[in-house]
């Protein structure tokens, strides 16, 4: 009796293990640059791949920066992989820097392009995915769709702006700080034409001091309206209306360039694809929340698009 109920119990154990192992999870480095995480489902059959960008800043490969932990996009791999989807994410160059001796006023946003492509072209060559898909979360949405011209499947934009990046920010000062757009508009100017901006309130310092200005000049070069309308490739967009970071007027620009692609607008959706009830304070609080789930609609919009 004692053999039966211990083999009954390893029978038991062995079938939640297997229940609960529903993906592979592995670091790969793809050059000295980028290094992420690849989550495959279990399948002896070939599955799609997702190349995750995040977005602008220091967020890393889970969708979190130094002062916020809501590990969105990690949980968001786990979720497509128990729906037999592959996923790559992975850490910015930014994460790099220092131990590869590279300072901020040589990062430009074409280094980001160029580890996109990096990432797109490792995973091409591997031949094992039945096609790839590139997602790209805010800043990550406007790398992703240059780099996935002529080399990715489909793309994907969650959260991405329409604009480029001086109207928007012109747009967002006008809004919370009226007076000061004037100024941010003049800094700009100065920017886009000599490279450098010296004209502007002492407010604006976050957005234009000396050594981030080549970064930003390096963005200003490309208008994302202009950039996904040459994509020939299926195209995804989503939107949430409680973000705090991207505008819903952002969302319908992009669907007025891009008629053809499918469109996936969230009601009480945030920013970090998460559900918010309440108002700012609840938003804002979710950053810090990594128990909140994403919301459902998110994972089967992606799992629909990317299989069909």
């Amino acid at each position: 009796m004692k053999n039966t109920l211990y083999l009954f119990m390893c029978l038991i154990t062995t079938l939640c293990l297997a229940q609960s192992k529903e993906y592979n999870s592995a670091v790969v480095k793809i050059n000295k640059y980028v290094e992420g995480t690849l989550v495959t489902p279990y399948s002896d059959d070939s599955v799609p791949l997702i190349i995750f960008i995040m977005d602008a800043g220091a967020i890393n490969r889970d969708g979190n920066d130094r002062m916020s932990k809501n590990d969105t996009f990690k949980h968001l791999a786990y979720e497509l992989a128990k729906s037999g989807i592959a996923t790559y994410r992975y850490d910015k160059r930014l994460f790099k820097m220092d131990g590869l001796g590279i300072r901020e006023h040589e990062i430009s946003l074409d280094h980001f392009i160029e580890d996109a492509i990096s990432v797109i072209e490792f995973f091409k060559k591997n031949k094992k995915y039945k096609k790839i898909s590139i997602a790209g979360h805010g800043q990550g949405s406007l790398i992703g769709m240059i780099a996935a011209k002529g080399r990715a499947n489909s793309f994907i934009s969650i959260a991405g702006n329409a604009m480029p990046l001086d109207q928007v920010i012109i747009e967002q000062i006008a809004k919370q700080a009226p007076g000061l757009d004037k100024s941010a508009a003049v800094a700009f100017e100065q920017l886009k034409k000599s490279g450098r901006a010296t004209e502007y309130d002492p407010a604006l310092e976050s957005i234009f001091r000396y050594d981030l200005q080549p970064f930003m000049r390096s963005w200003l070069q490309y208008n994302p309206s202009e950039e996904i309308v040459e994509l020939e490739i299926p195209i995804l967009i989503m939107y949430g209306d409680k973000d705090l970071q991207v505008e819903t007027a952002q969302a319908e620009k992009l669907k007025e360039v891009v008629p053809q692609a499918d469109f996936l607008f969230v009601q009480n959706m945030n920013h970090i694809l998460k559900e918010i009830k309440g108002g700012r304070l609840d938003n804002h609080k979710s950053y810090n929340e990594p128990f909140r789930k994403i919301m459902p609609e998110i994972i089967s919009g992606i799992t629909n698009f990317v299989k069909q």
